[in-house]
């Protein structure tokens, strides 16, 4: 079962405009919230540490139970009606909910303690949701879809208090899950888990449940950061990702969540939602300085996320800085990624290394995307799935290079474009080149390096 830090508890109290003197500290000397800016000023410490002891009792026993979920847009989002189905079956529904609205809430825990709870609490129990009879027996290890629909959103303008006047939701929103992930309970379902759920329907026909997996893992990668402080970042990030909460930890534009949330709550079409998910997903650009000029790269994150992904994290540990072109052909491409520079010898030439290679990774090549020029793609083995580090350039159009193709029916997985910098890449094409031992022909004669490569 999922655990409940208290210091993470402390954290959700935490609203604008706490003065210094409404505050105390954690073991570990951060501060924590004692009590809200509208918790009452004739408290007596005693009384508030009692109230809020209760408050963690309520969350932990809401938050933690199995099959539990929380559903949430730009809020909590109470009086849904939540399903649980297998993903490739969405229609036979194992089990249903009801998300849970500030009357379910006073009811259940009554009206003084909900007169008594920092209004941030009221919002966060809003939209609890338990099932309303025991879970049939589930495959922890298979992919089921939790969908959401209708309610009304009581913080729709993210104000981090109820709203007198909540926004009713048209549309529904889902979230894909393993059968362990309701088993644990403690999942969201918020605009962001939408984005990726719309993402893998594009794919869904085609792809294992262990691919679909490995497809949320990479996205997780693409979008969050370490949500659940647990040294690392995986799909269970995206789960516990909470609008109000974690914010800080998306990796794109909090504003393309909000869009998507928006279109959800008014009802628009699925070709509207796909669009607006793709926005979320977004695009990471990377800047790439060689020693001839520079070129700025986009990655297609909702085409190729695994590949963009594992590209990004190669970016991110430094692995392309100072790294050689160790290809370059005119008329077709430039490929990186197996040579380190190590500088000049006392002869003034060139030494390099090769660079380790890391893991494989599976092949991509048919998201739809083109060998053309300007398209990045991955290069490989004749194993489709053998590509990991080395990457190259298309200087031309390379259609016989895709997936499908008379010349390579695996294809080579494109997973980012050329925004700006081409002739920098014409210029490093059109080297004299050579051959050298151990690495081939159509090395660049000269050395030509790339210095750096950083997250833009």
């Amino acid at each position: 079962m999922t655990s409940f830090r208290p210091t993470a508890f402390w954290t959700l109290l935490s609203t604008t405009g706490i003065s210094e003197s409404d505050r105390s500290r954690n073991r570990d000397g951060s501060k924590l919230v004692l009590m809200s800016a509208s918790y009452p000023r004739n408290k007596t410490v005693p009384t508030m540490i009692k109230t809020l002891a209760k408050v963690f009792a309520a969350l932990v026993a809401s938050l933690l139970l199995t099959g539990c979920f929380h559903t949430q847009l730009k809020g909590s989002v109470g009086g849904a009606e939540v399903t649980i189905a297998p993903l490739r079956s969405p229609d036979n529904i194992l089990a249903t909910a009801t998300s849970a609205l500030p009357a379910d809430v006073v009811e259940r825990w009554g009206e003084d303690l909900w007169d008594e709870w920092p209004s941030l609490l009221r919002l966060l129990l809003v939209g609890v949701t338990t099932l309303d009879k025991p879970l049939p027996t589930l495959d922890p290890a298979a992919l089921y879809v939790v969908s959401a629909s209708g309610g009304a959103d009581y913080d729709p303008d993210n104000s981090l208090d109820l709203a007198d006047n909540p926004v009713a939701v048209q549309g529904s929103w889902h979230v894909i899950a393993t059968g362990q992930h309701i088993l644990d309970g403690n999942l969201k379902v918020s605009a962001l888990t939408e984005a990726l759920y719309r993402q893998q329907l594009t794919v869904l026909s085609a792809q294992t449940d262990a691919q679909i997996r490995s497809r949320l893992q990479a996205a997780a990668e693409l979008v969050v950061g370490d949500v659940d402080k647990s040294g690392s970042v995986d799909y269970d990030d995206v789960l516990r990702w909470h609008r109000s909460l974690d914010g800080k930890f998306l990796l794109g534009e909090l504003e393309a969540v909000d869009a998507l949330s928006d279109a959800i709550t008014s009802g628009q079409p699925a070709a509207m939602l796909d669009e607006l998910a793709k926005d979320v997903l977004g695009g990471q650009r990377v800047e790439m300085v060689f020693d001839v000029g520079t070129v700025i790269v986009e990655t297609y994150s909702w085409e190729s996320p695994i590949t963009a992904a594992n590209f990004l994290g190669y970016v991110r540990s430094g692995f392309y800085d100072q790294v050689l072109v160790h290809r370059a052909i005119n008329n077709f491409m430039i490929q990186i990624g197996l040579l380190a520079y190590d500088g000049l010898n006392e002869d003034d030439r060139i030494t390099f290394s090769l660079k380790p290679s890391g893991a494989s990774i599976v092949n991509e090549s048919s998201n739809g995307l083109s060998n053309v020029r300007g398209a990045l793609a991955m290069a490989r083995t004749s194993d489709p799935n053998s590509a990991s580090t080395q990457f190259f350039i298309n200087q031309a159009n390379n259609q016989f290079l895709d997936f499908g193709s008379d010349d390579n029916p695996d294809g080579y997985a494109v997973f980012a474009r050329v925004l700006s910098g081409m002739p920098v890449v014409d210029e490093i094409a059109g080297e004299r080149t050579t051959t050298v031992s151990g690495v081939g022909s159509d090395v660049p004669s000269r050395g030509v390096i790339l210095e750096s490569v950083s997250l833009l």
